[in-house]
């Protein structure tokens, strides 16, 4: 279950009832995206692959988006060949048909909105069965008319908190969007419980965050604070939760820093999976079953390359490196240092080198040997427009 654009601190404050379910389950307190927008973040959480690797993304100085490779190793590609039912539904365009994110599901219900292809956009997509009224309507259709008689994998992809909210069934506001999702949440965490008899593994996330009040005027101000467009807290920090299952740890708050590319190591290693392909991310289990504090040390990498930015971070126990680059030439123009222990909203870098760190900062942020080919296309000056008053591409520095 991914809950577009929903931040951690704004989960933690109305999202109440799936926090609720969630105080008798597991929660996560330091999850970060890889990315700040949906499109390489979710491929990234269905992957275990980075930005760089999987090659879902923009194009760094262009208005494209890639056409990833079909042969990219995603999670419902390799249940689907293990028995799995596989069923997907999508209310976000980026995640349509025009890419392969739909291979491997044996379901794929994207009907709540239009694709307008390789740089999808909101102006035009929308329905008014984008809200996940609609998309609940869908999901307890679909399995209500098909007994359980194999185990079962379903992405279910919530629009309503990211908007737009014209037509929406709640006050048009951020706030109000969180409190209806949190409904909608619960009623398929309840039929899937039953469905199941209580065995199930139910998570609740997001892909990124966005800005709030003054985000993006604070610090070093709005030309590099972007939203859905720079690496900053912000944009970065997701709930992730496990509602209560039979196999689901009870009472469970797990400390320490944890990544989405996470995801899909964990879910291999406790459905004991073998997994076919290396990937950056590290299973979560141990963490999950015995409750114990994640590594304060590991490093975890975030990524923006897309629409006229380039920027990519590393957060090192509580110390956050941040490199800017020129997206014509590659080249570092700016380094930052956060101190997150003292400074969360990184309104003051300590310092602008990395000394020590250099090493890591390098290591962590190359392709770890993995990388799979993607493809641009064009787009049309139309979309391209559309996708500009939408704040989704950017005049590069």
């Amino acid at each position: 279950m991914l809950i577009d654009q929903l931040r951690k601190d704004s989960a933690d404050r109305y999202l109440n009832r799936v926090n609720a379910l969630a105080e008798d389950g597991v929660a996560f307190e330091e999850m970060r995206a890889v990315a700040p927008w949906t499109y390489p973040s979710v491929i990234s959480l269905l992957s275990g692959l980075y930005p760089q690797q999987h090659g879902a993304d923009g194009h760094p100085t262009e208005s494209r988006l890639t056409t990833f490779d079909p042969e990219l190793p995603l999670l419902q590609k390799r249940l689907k060949e293990v028995g799995y039912a596989t069923a997907a539904f999508i209310a976000n365009p980026f995640l349509l048909d025009w890419n392969a994110f739909h291979w491997g599901f044996d379901t794929f219900d994207a009907r709540f909105v239009r694709s307008q292809g390789p740089l999808a956009t909101w102006n035009g997509v929308w329905k008014n069965r984008m809200f996940a009224n609609f998309v609940n309507r869908a999901v307890l259709a679909h399995f209500e008319s098909r007994p359980y008689t194999a185990p079962e994998f379903t992405y279910v992809h919530y629009i309503d908190v990211h908007g737009p909210w014209r037509a929406a069934p709640f006050p048009p506001d951020y706030e109000s969007a969180i409190r209806f999702v949190d409904g909608k949440v619960v009623e398929l965490y309840e039929f899937f419980a039953e469905r199941y008899r209580g065995d199930l593994l139910f998570f609740v996330t997001s892909d990124h965050g966005r800005e709030l009040d003054d985000d993006l005027d604070v610090g070093y101000g709005p030309e590099w604070r972007k939203e859905k467009a720079s690496v900053h807290e912000f944009n970065l920090r997701v709930p992730f939760a496990i509602l209560p299952g039979k196999r689901v740890p009870r009472r469970r708050r797990i400390a320490g820093p944890s990544s989405n590319v996470d995801f899909v190591p964990t879910l291999l290693d406790w459905i004991e999976l073998p997994a076919e392909h290396p990937r950056p991310g590290r299973s979560l289990l141990a963490a999950i079953r015995d409750g114990e504090r994640l590594p304060p040390d590991r490093p975890i990498y975030s990524r923006h390359s897309a629409f006229g930015d380039h920027s990519d971070g590393v957060v090192i126990g509580d110390r956050k490196y941040v490199r800017f680059f020129d997206v014509e030439s590659g080249e570092v123009v700016m380094r930052r240092v956060f101190d997150l222990l003292r400074d969360p909203r990184e309104l003051k870098s300590v310092a602008d080198e990395f000394g020590e760190a250099s090493t890591t900062v390098d290591e962590v942020s190359s392709a770890q040997g993995t990388a799979y080919e993607a493809v641009f296309r064009p787009v049309s000056p139309e979309v391209e427009s559309r996708m500009r008053a939408l704040g989704y591409l950017h005049d590069a520095r």
